[in-house]
């Protein structure tokens, strides 16, 4: 059968597309789970590995090339104490925004910035959430064994 329409096209893609979604999408949250059993360097392989094996069935030649060099890479130089101290980095500097963004907050409530508020109410939000998944990314490293 012939389609005229390039509309059918598109709707015949998006179909494929949902399919597509839908049969990758159980393994990935199921892998995502299992992943997330693991701590430090473990965790970080499975992830890789995880996006590498979705690269490999979607059939994405650069990205699996990406990944496998960051495979590699992550295996011989992967190390649970340089994840710490990267993960208090990054804490660090989420704690950095957190101030700025109250000063900020404050300044836009003195000046009456409706706008301005909201904004920095959102980015407070957003970098409280990022402080709190950070903590706790760094508490499961710490207990790991040394």
């Amino acid at each position: 059968m012939r389609l005229k329409s390039t509309g059918c096209y598109a709707l015949v893609a998006a179909a494929l597309a949902v399919t597509t979604v839908m049969a990758v999408a159980p393994a990935m949250a199921q892998t995502a789970a299992s992943c997330s059993a693991l701590k430090g360097c473990e965790q970080k392989f499975c992830e890789i590995e995880t996006q590498l094996s979705l690269a490999r069935q979607s059939g994405d030649t650069n990205q699996v090339t990406g990944l496998q060099m960051a495979l590699d890479n992550a295996r011989t130089s992967c190390d649970d104490s340089r994840l710490k101290e990267a993960l208090n980095a990054k804490l660090a500097e989420a704690n950095q925004k957190l101030v700025r963004y109250q000063v900020d907050l404050q300044q836009a409530e003195l000046d009456g910035q409706r706008d301005k508020v909201l904004k920095y109410r959102q980015k407070l939000e957003e970098v409280t959430s990022d402080i709190h998944r950070l903590k706790q990314q760094l508490s499961q490293l710490e207990q790991l064994p040394q």
